[in-house]
């Protein structure tokens, strides 16, 4: 086995302190005596907490010399060229990382300004409307930049793809631009990016960020992996919790250790076999990787 302890994040977006539906939760377990034991099952208000929270409990896991796999369940990162398009300098995923760090603001009570950082981005990309997209419709006006919905002939003349290449492999997935409507990550990702990237640095380095700084590959170094993974992969129906957000946690906790202990979380920390050797310098260098997409049963075969 590689790991010694899972944990699942679903993140929030929200403007304002929240919990229950649709809020952060995170799952945690850890082996003990041979057992698999459930570490935690918590719901922090705010986005500050959660990270507060989450740092401690993988400093205290890797104090314990425990190996630890962290899944998010929001994009590491976006479609090819984006860095480059919002004027971001340096190698492409950190230029992200830290130039969306730069830019968004999340105070500790949840307020922040994801619409207006978005609307700011498409201007520098496209003079407006592209490529992020959704806004609530109490919103109208307030954004110029950035289009309710999606907007006609969304794409057209841009080189920026709507989707990153793991994404057409779990096409249940929405678009990294959306940022409102069922099942937008959007948000997500403009928010958890900055939030992840704080976790990172306090903990390097005894953390690395899968499959940035390991490559495609099932590295036994360091003690901590940061990835991303997409929870609806794991069946949760037998959770046994009112709210659907914590048993999808727990479910793709659960799912993730049951992988690492049949052997088949090395398949899935490597990525499809089909990949070209392009692919992967694109998937390493830029785009990221949902874990287990192309190599979980149910996430079908390679898209044409």
């Amino acid at each position: 086995m590689l790991f010694d302890a899972y944990v699942v994040v679903d993140w929030s977006a929200a403007s304002v302190p929240r919990q229950g539906t649709d809020s952060i939760w995170f799952a945690a377990f850890e082996r003990r005596s041979g057992g698999l034991v459930r570490r935690a099952l918590a719901n922090p208000a705010t986005r500050h907490a959660a990270g507060a929270a989450l740092l401690a409990l993988l400093q205290g896991l890797s104090a314990r010399r425990r190996r630890v796999l962290v899944g998010f369940d929001f994009p590491n990162a976006y479609p090819a060229g984006f860095a480059a398009a919002a004027g971001f300098p340096g190698p492409p995923w950190r230029a992200v990382w830290d130039g969306l760090a730069g830019l968004l603001q999340d105070a500790p009570q949840n307020a922040n300004n994801r619409f207006a950082l978005a609307a700011g981005l498409n201007r520098r990309i496209a003079g407006g409307g592209f490529p992020f997209w959704g806004h609530p419709h109490q919103h109208a006006g307030r954004y110029p930049g950035l289009a309710p919905k999606k907007p006609a002939g969304y794409g057209q003349g841009n080189r920026l793809a709507e989707r990153r290449l793991c994404e057409r492999y779990v096409p249940r997935t929405k678009p990294c631009w959306q940022l409102a409507g069922n099942g937008s990550v959007g948000g997500q990702a403009l928010t958890g990016i900055p939030a992840k990237r704080r976790l990172w640095r306090a903990l390097v380095p005894n953390a690395a960020v899968w499959p940035f700084e390991t490559g495609l590959a099932a590295a036994r170094e360091p003690a901590i992996v940061l990835a991303e993974v997409y929870p609806s992969l794991a069946a949760f129906a037998a959770e046994r919790h009112a709210v659907k957000d914590a048993r999808q946690v727990l479910a793709a906790a659960r799912l993730l250790a049951a992988r690492d202990d049949d052997g088949q979380l090395v398949r899935d920390l490597s990525g499809p076999p089909e990949l070209t050797a392009a692919e992967r310098r694109l998937v390493e260098r830029e785009e990221g990787w949902i874990l287990g997409a192309g190599t979980f049963a149910t996430c079908g075969s390679r898209p044409r």
